[in-house]
């Protein structure tokens, strides 16, 4: 619970694909609840609204919209499930209230699959790297992110080993603007480990 404001590291399970949706199911739910539950209950507590009840009883999912909040899956069990392209998403820094206030963890690794064991092996990597750095570079009393306040994202992402990569987010829709000096560079390198 709350991991993404509470924890120095947080390993969150998310999907990749389109969320699956049994139109049957949804109808049966309408049924028995009825239209006005269902769009008080579900659609309207969408956050991104990619939720809209058709005329017809059947659910339309705007998946590119799609925050993954789990709400409507917890609300409608049956109708609705996660995709097939499962995996976890990785945050650093969230922390509550100590020296500088809450903060909410950054995105580090956007997706990664956890079918083998390699991949355990490179999530478990990232940790004992975070706790090297951490223990070489943190001041006393201070949270992971506090440290990386303090010593900035990309100098973070350097000392543990990752590659900057375009879906780190640390607070999405919030930026009025996009820092764009070497972001040729940038994205050329991301355009190559995608292909590889």
């Amino acid at each position: 619970m709350n991991s993404i404001e509470r924890a120095d590291m947080a390993v969150i399970g998310t999907w990749r694909d389109d969320m699956k949706v049994d139109q049957e199911e949804v109808k049966a739910f309408v049924a028995q609840k009825g239209r006005k539950y269902v769009i008080d209950n579900v659609v309207t507590r969408c956050p991104t609204n990619a939720l809209s009840l058709n005329d017809d009883d059947t659910l339309a999912v705007d998946n590119r919209n799609c925050v993954r909040c789990m709400h409507c899956i917890n609300v409608m069990t049956t109708a609705l499930s996660v995709g097939d392209d499962k995996g976890v998403t990785v945050l650093m820094g969230g922390k509550r209230t100590l020296k500088i206030g809450d903060l909410m963890g950054t995105v580090v690794v956007p997706f990664m699959k956890l079918d083998l064991p390699e991949d355990y092996d490179r999530l478990k990597e990232i940790a004992e790297n975070t706790i090297d750095f951490f223990a070489e570079n943190a001041l006393e009393h201070e949270r992971t992110g506090e440290m990386i306040e303090r010593i900035g994202l990309v100098n973070f992402l350097e000392g543990i080993g990752l590659e900057v990569d375009p879906n780190m987010v640390s607070e999405p829709r919030q930026s009025s603007y996009v820092r764009m000096d070497t972001w040729d560079e940038e994205a050329q390198k991301w355009f190559d480990r995608k292909a590889a």
